[in-house]
């Protein structure tokens, strides 16, 4: 019986770029305690092509543009003068990166869509950040 390659998430990282649109050369691990990382997944559109003489009455379809989805953060929020994801989010637009447990990395620029500061309450302030892709993020092997 074969044995399993699954891992599971610790020790993956997010981290902000120095530039944006893809300029980026240095990256600076998020100062929060990450608890998840939603990555952002790829779907491709599908166009109809169907036509009057489609064979066997089916439909036709052909490929069309890739859209990404949202990568989302969740952290446990401490107040800071200099949260790097609220600066993110004034400057509307960044480069991004996620590092996985084995040391691939998912680089993307991308818009901040959302920033949400933890709620002072009597449990944990979590906090959530929310990036859109904007392009194709890039898979890069470990170093």
């Amino acid at each position: 019986m074969p044995v399993t390659s699954a891992t599971i998430g610790m020790k993956a990282t997010f981290s902000i770029g120095d530039g944006v649109d893809g300029g980026s050369t240095t990256y600076t691990k998020v100062g929060f305690e990450i608890t998840t990382i939603t990555s952002p997944g790829m779907t491709r559109e599908a166009i109809d092509v169907t036509h009057l003489e489609s064979e066997d009455d089916a439909r036709e379809y052909i490929a069309g543009l890739l859209d990404t989805d949202p990568a989302t953060i969740a952290f446990n929020y401490n107040a800071s003068a200099t949260d790097s994801l609220y600066a993110a989010m004034l400057a509307g637009k960044g480069d991004f990166r996620i590092t996985f447990p084995n040391g691939v990395k998912m680089d993307f620029s991308g818009i901040a869509q959302s920033w949400k500061p933890g709620d002072p309450s009597t449990t944990t302030m979590a906090g959530e950040f929310t990036v859109k892709p904007s392009g194709i993020p890039t898979l890069t092997a470990a170093s």
